[in-house]
């Protein structure tokens, strides 16, 4: 058994001494596509830098000789008829076949895609690494790499059209998946697994029920699993996957199932088994970013990250992974941080576009920006601290301040943390802050409104030691309104309602602290621009239905000076024009005063418009009035 163990070690190592003096034959996943410059036999001009920048759906390098190449390059003649040379770029390399059997080939098969000999390329530097033909290699275009290998003339070289329109379907390009499809069924590949990639191309297009029909037919019980998934049936996803076994997809999607029904200890165990299992890369991709899913909601950020980069691996199209992990880094906060956030979601840009991606880098480019704008920060810090003390000091007096019931105040939000917390709402990381920041973002300034900077108001928080918990508080949420000026709270919370997560957007009146507005909306994944853009719309509706404009005169000096308490946070402007009004008769109720009639005893059109104040001149004032501090003044509206 020692000698045994000696032999073994002694082969080893020779084996070891061996490899380090050769260099490696083949191609494989990931690695950079070869160098390919040269002119083909039919005299064009082949570069691949050129046709890559061109950015095709798909560019396919196929490794052959003649005489056992020849049902792959008819596939091959069959795609180049459906798609035009922007669409599809193939490079066909003949291994040790000269110009003349190639152009004797050509004829013979019609082929119309690039050609080249085997003296153009037989100096190049990759050329020893193909030992095996015929040899097909998919390019994966933003990063010009090799996506997928597909060697020699085994089960997946016979079905090489199914394995372009699997390409495609990872691609989100589902229109021409779809067509490639029934041409690989027309070609006699596999019937089953072209059908059962077919249901999955009509799942995303959003078709459930030409999908479940489409699995059905096949029974795959995976398949239907997911279309159970995909409805919110959670129970019928973990039903269907159940009868499938040990299918590494149906355990994938049982996973994610669990995971959404927050039995998180079951689905972390489903997962791993599916992360284990036999099955294909871009299927595996999807377990292993809901792993990554459940490492993120447990708070392993570093977790997450690992298991999304190895999501995105498996697919190197899986836009999801890359998102979830910009999400993570942004979550994670650092400087750092947000510069791979970036550097990660512009690699999911560059795959295909994708809303949310798009969204969380605008706003990660903005906190960069932010993070980087030091005056900026102590000017903040600044306020920060005297805001904490404001606030400090309308605590210890109880908030006894003379209380203004005339003034319009301030068209100005704040948006606070809301209550969600705890529930795997979403498929995608970082979907809920998205949302947030940019209903923030939108109602900025539309309508004269006024949102309390993000960053500031963080800041703030922290400062003062207030969650979630404490801001439900009327008196917390009183105190805020008046340290930061801010007429109404917003809070955005997110919920389960059968298959669909809702937003809940509610304001609260600062000084009541009684709801002002609320709504809700049904949020897609898909399309967070049209959810925000919703409920952006009813918000700042509601906000512009505000009554005329009233405040009080504070200086009355001069009558063409006259300074009164509007400002641009109430949407104050040159040329507005107010009636200055007195207190008229007293109306009574049951013997009690209840108010006083108004009368118009002047004009006052504004000239000047401050931050903090306004200033206008007065006109039309009634023989014997003098004008005076804590006067009303109303907007006259058409």
């Amino acid at each position: 058994m020692i000698r045994m163990k000696q032999i073994c070690c002694w082969m080893a190592c020779l084996a070891m001494v061996l490899g380090a003096g050769l260099a490696r034959a083949d191609f494989f996943e990931g690695d950079p596509c070869p160098d390919i410059a040269a002119e083909d036999v039919f005299g064009n001009a082949v570069n691949l830098d050129a046709i890559l920048e061109k950015n095709p759906d798909l560019v396919i390098l196929y490794f052959f000789k003649p005489d056992t190449g020849e049902a792959i390059a008819a596939k091959l003649q069959a795609l180049k008829r459906m798609y035009s040379a922007d669409d599809l770029a193939i490079i066909a390399l003949g291994m040790k076949s000269d110009q003349n059997s190639l152009k004797s080939f050509a004829e013979r098969m019609k082929i119309k895609y690039y050609l080249l000999a085997d003296n153009v390329i037989n100096t190049q530097t990759w050329y020893g690494d193909v030992d095996i033909t015929p040899l097909t290699l998919f390019v994966f275009t933003p990063e010009r790499t090799i996506e997928r290998v597909i060697r020699g003339g085994n089960a997946k070289q016979a079905n090489l059209l199914r394995e372009v329109a699997e390409n495609l379907y990872q691609q989100r390009k589902t229109d021409k998946a779809a067509a490639v499809t029934s041409v690989a069924l027309e070609s006699g590949e596999d019937a089953d697994a072209v059908k059962e990639l077919t249901g999955h191309i009509l799942l995303a297009e959003g078709k459930l029920d030409e999908a479940e029909k489409e699995f059905g037919q096949i029974g795959s019980q995976s398949g239907l699993a997911k279309v159970a998934l995909e409805r919110g049936d959670l129970d019928g996803a973990i039903a269907a996957a159940d009868k499938a076994g040990d299918d590494g997809y149906a355990l994938a999607v049982k996973g994610q199932a669990q995971l959404k029904a927050g039995n998180l200890e079951a689905a972390g165990e489903t997962l791993k088994m599916a992360s284990n299992a036999p099955i294909e890369g871009w299927k595996k991709s999807e377990a292993v970013n809901a792993n990554g899913r459940l490492a993120h909601s447990s708070g392993d950020i570093d977790g997450a990250i690992a298991a999304y980069s190895e999501a995105q691996s498996l697919d190197q199209y899986n836009v999801a992974a890359l998102s979830n992990e910009g999400a993570a880094y942004r979550e994670r906060g650092g400087e750092k941080d947000l510069v791979m956030a970036k550097a990660t979601l512009e690699k999911a840009g560059a795959i295909r576009d994708d809303e949310l991606s798009a969204l969380m880098l605008q706003q990660v480019k903005a906190e960069i920006e932010e993070a980087n704008d030091i005056k900026r920060g102590e000017l903040i810090k600044s306020m920060i601290s005297d805001l904490g003390k404001r606030y400090a000091e309308l605590k210890a007096n109880g908030e006894a301040e003379p209380v203004d019931s005339w003034s319009t105040r301030p068209v100005v939000l704040a948006f606070l943390p809301g209550e969600t917390k705890g529930r795997f709402l979403f498929d995608r990381a970082g979907t809920d802050m998205v949302l947030q920041r940019e209903i923030e973002s939108q109602v900025q300034g539309k309508n004269g409104i006024q949102v309390v900077e993000r960053i500031m108001l963080d800041k703030l928080l922290q400062e003062l030691n207030l969650g979630s918990s404490e801001l439900t508080s009327s008196d917390t949420q009183r105190r805020l309104g008046k340290v930061l000026s801010a007429g109404h709270l917003g809070f955005i919370d997110f919920a389960q309602m059968g298959a669909e997560t809702l937003l809940y957007l509610r304001l609260i009146d600062s000084e009541t602290t009684g709801i002002f507005f609320q709504t809700s909306v049904t949020v897609d994944e898909s399309n967070p621009r049209e959810v925000v853009a919703s409920v952006v719309e009813e918000l700042t509706a509601k906000l512009a239905s505000a009554e005329p404009l009233q405040g009080l005169i504070a200086d009355a000096a001069s009558n063409d000076a006259v300074i009164v308490n509007l400002n641009k946070k109430h949407g104050a402007k040159e040329g507005m024009v107010f009636n200055i009004l007195e207190d008229g008769d007293p109306i009574k109720v049951g013997g009690k005063v209840i108010a006083h009639r108004q009368k118009p005893v002047g004009r006052l059109t504004l000239t000047a418009v401050e931050d903090d104040y306004a200033v206008g001149t007065a006109s039309n004032l009634r023989e014997g009035v003098t004008l005076a501090g804590e006067m009303k003044i109303k907007e006259v509206t058409k």
